[in-house]
């Protein structure tokens, strides 16, 4: 009987044993499962779309303070009529600046006396805006045949201008050319010498200018 009991007592412990173990193992899986750590998902950053930046142009430079223009007249006679003197632009014809002269000299019905020259006839353009330009002046009178202008030419560079500073007659060697020279006006600048004096430019060859409308 005693050893029946022990049996018992025997298989009791063992079986609590058993149950102990079981469920030390079942605690230690689910501790297991509960503290492996759940896989994290990376966020994924886009960067932004750069924005295309329209290019600036740059400013348009603007013209500076204006310049002015300045020299003699002429006229094959003893006097000057009057006349409209024009800086016309060489990029834009519709770009203009003018001056009106009055009459110089005698009245053309009265007899030249001698005596000393008096101040030579000269005009002045004044607000020029910088740029290049040709220079040329028309008759505002009635007098027919006022269409032909007197220009600032080649012929006032190369042949007048260095016979006056040399008093001399102009030379028959000297080139027939009446182009008209550009002028250079710059910012605050005043030109001078520009001398309106050449009154052939409607010579076979040449070619003159029309008078601005």
């Amino acid at each position: 009987m005693k050893t029946s009991r022990y049996v018992l007592y025997a298989t009791a412990i063992a079986a609590v044993l058993v149950v102990a173990l079981i469920a030390s193992f079942a605690l230690r899986g689910g501790n297991q499962v509960a503290t492996r750590p759940s896989p994290t998902i990376a966020a994924i950053t886009t960067s932004p779309t750069p924005t295309p930046t329209a290019a600036t142009a740059s400013p348009t430079p603007t013209a500076g303070p204006a310049g002015a223009i300045t020299g003699a007249l002429s006229y094959p006679s003893e006097f000057i009529p009057p006349l409209t003197v024009y800086a016309v632009s060489v990029a834009d014809q519709n770009v203009l600046f003018s001056v009106d002269t009055p009459r110089f000299g005698a009245d053309p019905s009265v007899q030249p006396t001698a005596g000393p020259p008096g101040p030579r006839p000269s005009y002045t353009i004044a607000g020029v805006t910088p740029g290049a330009y040709y220079v040329f002046a028309f008759r505002r009178d009635t007098f027919v045949g006022n269409d032909i202008p007197a220009v600032y030419s080649r012929f006032v560079v190369d042949c007048m201008q260095p016979s006056e500073g040399a008093q001399k007659p102009i030379p028959s060697s000297c080139p027939d050319d009446h182009t008209l020279v550009q002028v250079t006006v710059r910012p605050g600048e005043t030109v001078s010498r520009i001398d309106v004096t050449d009154w052939n430019c409607s010579l076979p060859g040449s070619t003159c200018p029309p008078r601005p409308r």
